[in-house]
């Protein structure tokens, strides 16, 4: 684990995000600046989203590359049982290969300091490596302390894992080994400040399940070998304040002349300095490479950032757009029962997850972006809304006919209903109670609607979505921006337009009772009755999507 950034940066720098895919995984990973390339690799259990001000301090000078270790962030984990470090160290390799990177500086930190470090023994690459924080303890940990320390991180459909984690995560900064709660095991150690637990709070929770598959590789590998042998240039170093910092003293520095240590102090500001300093020399003969190809997966570049998609399903025939607003809980549940056969794309709407907020979070604001997507997806899309975003999807298809072809609306919800109260900002708590408050709104919204409303009148009647893997990807995107997370349904309820004429092939799911489908019926369109779930209701939207196609094609 590992806090270490610059004091200051700008907050101006663009750092766009993509996916590239290495051998069936996607790896992600974040970009910025021009001129000669770097790597950033991050400790465990963090991400890419580690380095956001250090690539800020360092794009002025360097085009950086930040990459998520296979099982964190957003990339794919490894396909292994228990991987080892030279397994990430070939990931490593495959990435870099795959980016056209093999000839960048890299700067690894903590655990992926051992994954650089075996990378470049085992190839003699790159040209210079820079490891802040290695650890080399004279005997490895047993594997019952590796077990008992990587406690696995289990998702119940109940929420009580939040509990568990965010009190393991207070307690890993109190006691080391966090499960040993004695005063002799307390650390001398000020508690971080709160913007770094939340940060930490989204990385672990983003890699879930797969948080010690790098890590736990790492307290199993001996670097004594690897540092012996290698052959590119290597600074090992740690500030005063890492808790790796006695590591530097067993650098067998004497006995390889590729190996170098430098002790440095605390201050962070004069760390950024130092690390801008190492990377220009260790850059200094790298070649500048061509500018990527936008990514065909992951995101959508448009005029205020990047939105994110996950697009699945055979391509070909007109992409299914498939909004939700705030949340992607129920549309990644309608993409599972319709990706087999069609092509689905579900965008998190912007403010949420992982795509930027809006500078303009109007209904307008949103339609552009919309049509942005739509744009790049081919020009022409069907659309399947769900709730309040059903609005949204009438303000884009009434102001965009010629991208929307075919329109499906699982249900509208009453105008009346207060967006501020729908959706509020979900501030920090130490105690972990932002995290109860997001996990309890998602799951209560499928049971009621509002969400907060406990009355008879607010029950819905189709069966929730309360799977645990679903809430947990739900609750991720909202903690991403717990203050922009509920712009979608701000501007949604703000796009209501009684005036507003449907020109395309509609189908309005509509059920008797329901709050969720309360204002269905009035919406036009062709009203059917909702089924109980969403796979029986996902037959009807092909059928209606196979027939609609089938008329439009015969007029034609």
């Amino acid at each position: 684990m590992s806090s270490r950034q610059p004091a200051a940066a700008s907050a101006s720098t663009r750092i766009a995000r993509r996916y590239v895919d290495v051998r069936g995984r996607r790896v992600h990973l974040r970009e910025a600046g021009s001129g000669k390339p770097v790597i950033l690799l991050h400790d465990s259990p963090r991400s890419s989203r580690l380095h956001l001000d250090t690539i800020r301090l360092l794009a002025p000078h360097f085009r950086v590359f930040a990459l998520d270790t296979p099982g964190y962030g957003n990339s794919d984990p490894l396909h292994a049982e228990t991987p080892a470090i030279g397994d990430f160290a070939a990931a490593l390799g495959d990435a870099l290969e795959a980016l056209g990177l093999v000839d960048a500086p890299i700067y690894a930190t903590h655990t992926s300091a051992k994954i650089a470090l075996e990378y470049a023994a085992s190839t003699a690459r790159p040209p210079a490596l820079i490891l802040d924080g290695l650890s080399f303890p004279e005997t490895l940990a047993p594997a019952a302390f590796i077990d008992a320390y990587m406690r696995p991180f289990i998702i119940d459909a109940h929420g009580a894992y939040i509990a568990a984690e965010w009190t393991r995560t207070r307690d890993m900064l109190r006691w080391f080994p966090w499960f040993a709660t004695t005063t002799a095991g307390r650390m001398a150690m000020e508690t971080p400040s709160s913007k770094w637990i939340e940060q930490y709070t989204i990385d672990l929770f983003s890699a879930g399940p797969d948080y010690s598959g790098a890590y736990a590789a790492a307290m199993r590998y001996d670097c004594g070998s690897a540092l012996r042998a290698i052959t590119v240039p290597t600074l090992v170093a740690a500030r005063r304040d890492d808790v790796l910092y006695g590591y530097l003293d067993r650098i067998p520095v004497a006995e390889n002349p590729a190996l170098s240590i430098e002790r440095l102090e605390s201050d962070r500001t004069a760390w950024g300095e130092w690390l801008l300093a190492r990377l220009h020399d260790a850059a200094a003969s790298s070649a500048e490479i061509p500018a990527a190809a936008p990514s065909a997966t992951g995101y959508i570049d448009h005029a205020e950032g990047q939105i994110h998609v996950l697009r699945r399903g055979p391509q070909g025939d007109r992409p299914l757009l498939i909004l939700e607003a705030s949340s992607t809980l129920s549309a990644m549940g309608w993409q599972d029962a319709l990706c087999a056969t069609r092509d689905t794309v579900v965008p998190d709407l912007p403010g949420f997850g992982e795509s930027e907020a809006l500078d303009d979070a109007s209904a307008a604001g949103y339609v552009a972006a919309l049509a942005t997507l739509a744009a790049h997806l081919g020009g022409k899309v069907d659309v399947l809304a769900i709730g309040p975003a059903s609005y949204l999807a009438l303000a884009f298809a009434e102001t965009q006919p010629g991208m929307v072809g075919q329109l499906i609306l699982d249900g509208a919800t009453d105008t009346a209903a207060d967006p501020a109260a729908l959706c509020p900002p979900l501030a920090f708590d130490m105690a972990g109670g932002h995290l109860h408050r997001a996990w309890h709104m998602l799951r209560d919204g499928q049971v009621q609607w509002p969400w907060y409303s406990g009355t008879i009148a607010a029950q819905r009647k189709t069966e929730p979505v309360l799977d645990g893997e679903a809430l947990h990807r739900a609750l991720l995107g909202v903690i991403k921006q717990p203050a922009r997370y509920g712009d979608a349904m701000r501007a949604a309820f703000s796009s209501v337009d009684a005036s507003a004429r449907i020109k395309c092939p509609t189908l309005v799911f509509t059920r008797e009772n329901d709050p969720f489908y309360a204002a269905a019926p009035g919406l036009g369109g062709t009203n059917t009755p909702r089924p109980d779930t969403i796979a029986e209701a996902a037959a009807l939207v092909a059928q209606f999507l196979d027939t609609s196609a089938a008329a439009a094609e015969s007029v034609a």
